[in-house]
This record gives structure tokens, sequence and C-alpha cells, in this order.
């Protein structure tokens, strides 16, 4: 029977050290396994920290299980090892085999890729729009939404898009008469000049490709106009030209490269939904044809130019329809949110352009969308209904009454209950208690034991000042309305 015993305690506790060892480890494990696998430690503190507690809980378990004798508390603690062990052990093999699935990195990205992206995954995308030097027009500059953060944590993500370079802003320009073309060029593409004429004319006493005027030196905005004069040097000397391929230029390089090469070109404008507008789609006269000075062959270039976008029926589409909408035709989206008495919540209150109206691509269309109807809250002071109201656009009263009833500062009554309806044109009026009231008795003539008596009944506090026994004086009018508490001066004398 000695033996019997002997052998059961071995067996539990060869049982519980296992169990112990066993939890400890598969905690520890699943600890290292969620601080390497998830990117960034501060956005998974709480993940992190559970973890931690896990193992906490092992070595606490691990040490009761050293010292505890009683049998029953040993089984316990094995049981609760397991069951820890089994849990560390099936949260790490689901997250292993479950896809993942998280948020990328977007900078610089068309917003295109990214509307589709969000729409496969059933994820709100909030636009603003800001000129950026930088990042190409309808790319996207930043994101609030931190690359590697799981999806499935994810309901919308906010993306500042590029609106293009700011043509509003300023720029130095300096005296370029003298330089050469190509780096007057240069000094247009990095200042973001947008609106710069460069005209070419012989002339026999300037060097090929150097600037002989310019109408403007001074600080002005990138998009106001400047003209400039290159020399084509001696009309004589002036040689044949092997043209070049210009399809894909932007409309200023390749007018400067024809004009530069003293060729003769006129102009056709083609829609194009793929290629940006401005932009040279095609030329009517093949790369590596030589083109000789006297040559009358006039080259014909067709520059794209983009459909206007007819605007839908924003009234029958939801917001993630219109962000649609827009990123596709490449229209620039600003939404809004404000309550409406009879406008559904989702549903378009107002737009800045009308069903059927042609803009151009780029345009900026700004859409208000209903929140629903807003109702009347309850509210604790007037502080906060004040701050309630203004921040829903809630126009409002307040009047201000004595109560010997209503607390001051508290409210006496409401045009609107609370959970009423406040309609569109609706004025939502106040009335705030200002405390009980009371009258300033007649003090002078009383001596200052009976005033003090006046005083407390009327509800005031009365301060004495001066040596006598009889008011001659009191700081306020006899019979003046007051709230209660209010502190008169009380001047006494002979």
């Amino acid at each position: 029977m000695k033996d019997y015993i002997n052998n059961y305690k071995d067996k539990l506790m060869i049982f519980t050290f296992a169990s112990l060892a066993l939890s400890l480890v598969s905690t520890i494990t699943y600890m290292i396994y969620t601080i390497v696998t998830n990117s960034g430690f501060m956005d998974h503190l709480v993940s992190i920290i559970s973890v931690i507690i896990l193992v906490v809980i092992a070595i606490l378990l691990v040490v009761a299980g050293f010292f505890i004798e009683n049998k029953k508390a040993k089984i316990f603690i094995s049981i609760a090892s397991l069951i820890l062990a089994f849990y560390s052990c099936f949260q790490i093999i689901t997250d292993m085999v479950s896809p993942k699935d998280f948020v990328l990195d977007f900078t610089d990205v068309d917003i295109k890729e990214v509307i589709n992206w969000a729409k496969e995954r059933d994820i709100k995308v909030v636009q603003v729009y800001k000129y950026s030097d930088e990042i190409e027009e309808f790319h996207v500059i930043k994101q609030d939404i931190k690359k590697g953060t799981p999806v499935k944590e994810v309901t919308s993500i906010k993306v500042t898009v590029s609106n293009g370079i700011d043509p509003s802003k300023k720029a130095e320009v300096t005296n370029m008469v003298g330089w050469k073309l190509d780096d007057v060029i240069k000094f247009i593409d990095d200042n973001h000049l947008t609106n710069v004429t460069i005209n070419f004319e012989f002339n026999p006493t300037v060097e090929k490709d150097t600037i002989v005027s310019q109408d403007i030196i001074k600080e002005i905005k990138r998009n106001e106009p400047i003209t400039l004069v290159s020399s084509l040097g001696k009309e004589s000397e002036f040689p044949s030209v092997t043209l070049d391929n210009i399809v894909g230029m932007d409309t200023f390089h390749a007018l400067v490269y024809l004009g530069r090469n003293n060729l003769k070109y006129t102009i056709e404008y083609q829609y194009s939904e793929k290629e940006k507008e401005g932009t040279v789609l095609k030329q009517s006269i093949r790369k590596w044809t030589v083109i000789s000075p006297n040559s009358k062959d006039t080259l014909i270039i067709t520059i794209a130019k983009q459909n206007e976008v007819t605007v839908p029926d924003f009234s029958k589409m939801t917001e993630d329809e219109i962000t649609e909408w827009a990123t596709k035709n490449r229209i620039r989206i600003s939404f809004s949110e404000e309550y409406d008495e009879k406008i559904k919540a989702g549903k378009v209150i107002y737009s800045n352009y009308a069903k059927g109206t042609l803009i151009e691509i780029g345009t900026m269309v700004t859409v208000k969308l209903s929140k629903g109807q807003l109702k009347m809250i309850e509210f604790s002071n007037i502080d906060a209904f004040r701050e309630w109201a203004n921040d829903n656009k809630v126009n409002y009263s307040i009047e201000y009454e004595y109560s010997n009833t209503v607390a001051n500062g508290k409210l006496i009554s409401s045009s609107h209950k609370k959970g009423d309806v406040i309609k569109n044109s609706d004025t939502v009026r106040l009335v705030i208690s200002q405390g009980g009231n009371t009258k300033i008795p007649s003090l002078i003539g009383l001596n200052k034991n009976d005033a003090e008596a006046a005083c407390h009944n009327a509800n005031i506090k009365c301060s004495f000042t001066g040596s006598g026994d009889k008011v001659i004086k009191q700081s306020m009018q006899a019979n003046s309305t007051v709230p209660t508490n209010t502190s008169i001066t009380v001047t006494l004398g002979e």
C-alpha cells in the first residue's frame, strides 16, 4: 500500500512539473511570437501586455506548483497550466494559418488603387487634398493608418491626396538673359513655372540656344505668364534635324523642342481618357526622319484633351459610390456632414454642382451629406448646451429669469424637450435660472441690530462700516430687485 502511495505521488509530481513546464514554454513562445509578428510596439501594446500577463501567470503557477503540498491544489494547478498551454498554442496556430492582410504603404500610390484596395476590404476612404511639389497629382502624400496595421482593425483610412503643384505659390524669377536654353528649362522645371512661353528667332550676333530677352524679372506666382526669346543663331548655319520622338512629352517641352530646331508644326487636339491633358499623343512625321532647314514639311502634333465629365444625380448615390465615381473620373471630392430634418442619414443634402453639369477633370466637387434628424439633448449646464448647439449649427436663444425654486444656472424651461426633433428652421429657446430674487430693504434710520435682522429676512448679506449705531447710508437703493445673497455695504453713524 505504501509503495502504491509513493508511486501515486511520483506520478502526480511528474504530471504537475510537465504541465507547468509546458505552460511556461508555450506562453513564452506566444509572447515572443506576438512581439516579432506585430510591427510597431506601441501600436500593439495591448496585445503585447496581454501575453506578458499570461507569462506572469505561468510563472506564478510554477512557483505555486513547487511549494504547495496539497494534492488537490497540485491537480488544480496542473489543469490550469494545461489550459494555459492549450490556449497559447491555439492562438499561435490560429494566427499562423489564418490569412494575413495588413494595411499597405500608399505613399505615392494612385488614389484609384487605394479606392480599389479599400473597396475589396469594405474600408471607407476619406480623401483630403493638398498641394505638393514632390508627389504627382492624384497620388497619395500620406495616410493616417500605419503600414502593417492588421486590416481587421481598420474601418476607415484617411489619405492626403496630391493636388499637384500649387500654382499660386511665389517664385523669384531671375534675369536669365545670356543663359543657355537647357539651363532655363531646368530653372522652369525646378521652380514649377506653368505659364512660360519661349519664342525663337535667328540672331547673327548671339550663339544658338542662348536667351536674348525676357519680359519679367521679379517675384511672381507660378502660373503668371513669362515670355522669353531664345536665339537660333545664324540662319545660314542652321543644320538639318533628325526628328526625335516627342510622343509622351508635355506641351511645353514639345514646343520648346520644335522651336529650337526651327520645325514647322501645327497642333491638333484629341480627347483622351488615359493620358494627362497636354501630353503629346502622336506626331505626323516619324522619328529619325531628317528634316532640312529649307523643308516645307509641316509636323502635325496631336495633344491630349480630356473629356468633360457629366455630374450624375448624387441624390441617388451613396458616399462610397460618389467617391468611386469621382476617383474614376479624376474629380476631386470633399465631403461634409450636417443634420437634416427631412433627408435620411447618408443621403446628399447639397452639392456645388447640379446633376447634368459638365465639369473639367480635376474640379473640386463639395458634397454635403445628411446625418439624419437632430434631436434635443439633455444637458447638465448651459456651457455644454452651447458647445453642442454650435457644433451642430443649431440656432438658439437664452433668457435669464429669477427663480426661488430652480437653482442658479439650471434650466427653467425649454422650447424643445429631450428627444424632440429640431427642424432646420427651429430656434431652441432656453430660460435659465438666475437663482432666487429679493428686494433691498430700506435700512436708513435703523439701528444696527434691526438692520441686521432686516438683511437676514431679505436674504442679503450686509457688511457694516463706520462708527455709531444708526444706519446713515446703504450701497444699494431700497426696493431694488436683486438675486438672493447679494452683498451690500451699510454705513453706520450718529
